[in-house]
């Protein structure tokens, strides 16, 4: 007997050191789907039906995710599996389920370039695997050209062109990594060292010794846990260690910021996706969002309300959740949400990224507020000298 309601299992850290962005998350997947619902549903094989969300928490780690993904899929029997709403090396874990059950597969925030790579490299394994965010080679894009910009412009100093890690050791960092180094080094840059650390690590004085007596003139640092941001950056300021510092990802939680406190300021970082504060469209959704949510919107969770959206309008006009129609309509996807226009490129199955499409910007944090610097065409200030 059909079933009267599209199910769908999401997977996502709702506790450990990221959940913050686990649970922001879905509570946004709520909100997009209470938007669906009380609008009567969607179309699916001649019939509304109402959309139902079922969570399970990967609590950050691999294995935990493909069990929750397994009784996803067989107990729950979901139509369409969310498999990872954050986690990229969860994410290449329950990749490896996507042959054996004729789903649709779809990603959250997961960066990671080697989902990509492993969709482009075998479409017959993973051809009903969907990457709804951009790749890592967007961030190192980013961090590249906004590191030579400022230097360009005589706003950051970089004599000996150096330039090392600290980053917690997942896949989503280690993918970072390699793509910055492939941007850095052929521009004459020397990377002096790469320390990677456990997801949700608070104590940085061993790599912050090591960075004392060889230090880097940039420092990238790469964290999904707002906790390990603010121990780090914390750190440096009492020993002192003061290289050009980009981030990637952890300034965007309220977490960090509340959490670093004065040790916040100035840091610069990428992305800034969402900026109520600066783009009006932005804070309409905002708006619209927080009466649900309790809170003002963090960027996780206009992400995840845009995440939603996609995976609804695909479902409509496919006007059904087999694979092969699905797959159909993601091809065709052209969908402007908030923060940008999704089009997916149809070799590896993640959104093009670029000014027709969404941009992922550079920014940094003023007098306690997020505002972007790098490219000119979103800057919303200019920098201020670290």
């Amino acid at each position: 007997m059909a079933q009267n309601t599209i199910k769908i299992g999401a997977i996502g850290p709702l506790s450990g050191p990221a959940a913050a962005s686990g649970v922001a998350m879905r509570k946004s997947w709520e909100f997009a789907a209470k938007e669906v619902n009380d609008a009567g549903g969607i179309t699916v094989d001649g019939k509304a039906k109402k959309v139902e969300l079922i969570f399970e928490d990967s609590q950050s780690r691999p294995e935990v995710g493909v069990s929750a993904a397994q009784k996803l899929l067989t107990r729950d029997n979901v139509d369409i599996l969310v498999g990872e709403l954050f986690h990229s090396h969860v994410t290449l874990a329950i990749m490896e389920l996507a042959p054996a059950f004729p789903k649709i597969f779809f990603t959250g925030q997961p960066v990671s370039q080697e989902i990509a790579k492993k969709i482009a490299s075998d479409p017959k394994k993973y051809g009903n695997y969907w990457k709804f965010s951009f790749n890592s080679d967007a961030y190192a894009d980013t961090t590249f050209q906004t590191t030579e910009w400022l230097i360009k412009e005589g706003k950051v100093k970089a004599p000996n062109k150096t330039f090392g890690f600290i980053a917690e050791e997942t896949d989503y960092s280690k993918s970072n990594i390699e793509f910055m180094r492939k941007l850095f080094e052929p521009a004459g840059w020397k990377m002096t060292g790469q320390e990677l650390v456990p997801i949700g690590n608070a104590d940085f004085f061993p790599q912050l010794s090591k960075l004392r007596a060889s230090p880097p003139d940039v420092l990238i640092s790469i964290f999904t846990s707002p906790n390990a941001g603010a121990a780090l950056v914390k750190q440096m300021k009492e020993q002192g260690v003061k290289p050009f510092h980009f981030a990637i990802f952890y300034p965007t939680l309220r977490e960090f910021v509340a959490g670093a406190g004065a040790a916040a300021e100035n840091i610069v970082y990428s992305p800034l996706l969402f900026d109520p504060e600066n783009n009006k469209d932005h804070k309409t959704l905002s708006d619209k969002m927080q009466p649900f949510l309790g809170v003002a919107p963090s960027g996780d969770h206009a992400f995840g309300y845009c995440n939603g959206a996609v995976l609804f309008d695909v479902i409509k006009r496919a006007g059904s959740t087999e694979v092969k129609k699905m797959n159909e309509a993601f091809a065709k996807t052209d969908y402007k949400c908030t923060l940008g226009r999704w089009v997916f490129n149809l070799d590896n199955h993640s959104p093009k990224v670029g000014a027709d499409y969404f941009a992922v910007p550079a920014a940094q944090i003023q007098g306690g507020t997020q505002r972007a610097i790098w490219p000119s065409s979103v800057a919303t200030t200019q920098y201020k000298p670290q």
